[in-house]
């Protein structure tokens, strides 16, 4: 009896440590809203302003694994900018820390960025348990369609297809 019950107690143990090893953290990310929505690896949800991709240069939507960590990337194609904590996950775009402000609103070339002190503790997370990004939503246009009249009547709402090809719909529609 007593080694059924000490190896009962060794499977649940292994299983627990196996369950924590394996705890990935998830990555939510809603273009519409400019948030991001992180569960950790002990399940606790932390909700952030980021910035997406701006007019022209969206951001890709779908479930990513990480590609690559790079704590102190600069980048090669937009003047040696700053890119700290940087998580790729599809092509060159990033989840990152920012120092610029005005977050909640979209502004980058395609990534995601975050506050800095926000984008290191997402960054050790992901480092120590790895991370499932999921990327969803609209961006909502800040220029207005001059045919339909004032904004509270209408608005543009741009993203990309599957395709990578443009579509803009119009609400409500005429």
């Amino acid at each position: 009896m007593v080694r059924i019950l000490t190896q009962f107690v060794i499977g649940l143990l292994a299983s627990a440590l196996f369950s924590v090893a394996n705890a990935k953290v998830l990555i939510r990310v809603d273009l519409g809203a400019q948030t991001m929505t992180v569960t950790d690896n002990d399940g606790q949800t932390h909700v952030w302003k980021v910035s997406s991709g701006r007019d022209g240069f969206e951001t890709p939507t779908g479930t990513f694994n990480v590609q690559r960590l790079d704590a102190d990337h600069f980048s090669d194609e937009y003047d040696q900018s700053p890119m700290p904590y940087s998580i790729f996950f599809y092509e060159g775009i990033a989840i990152h820390g920012t120092y610029q402000r005005g977050l909640g609103r979209p502004a980058s070339h395609g990534c995601i960025r975050l506050s800095v002190e926000n984008a290191r503790m997402l960054y050790s997370w992901v480092e120590k348990y790895g991370a499932t990004i999921k990327v969803s939503g609209m961006m909502i246009s800040s220029e207005e369609p001059e045919l339909f009249g004032p904004r509270s009547q209408s608005r543009t709402i741009r993203s990309r297809g599957r395709a990578n090809r443009p579509w803009i719909e119009v609400y409500p529609p005429y």
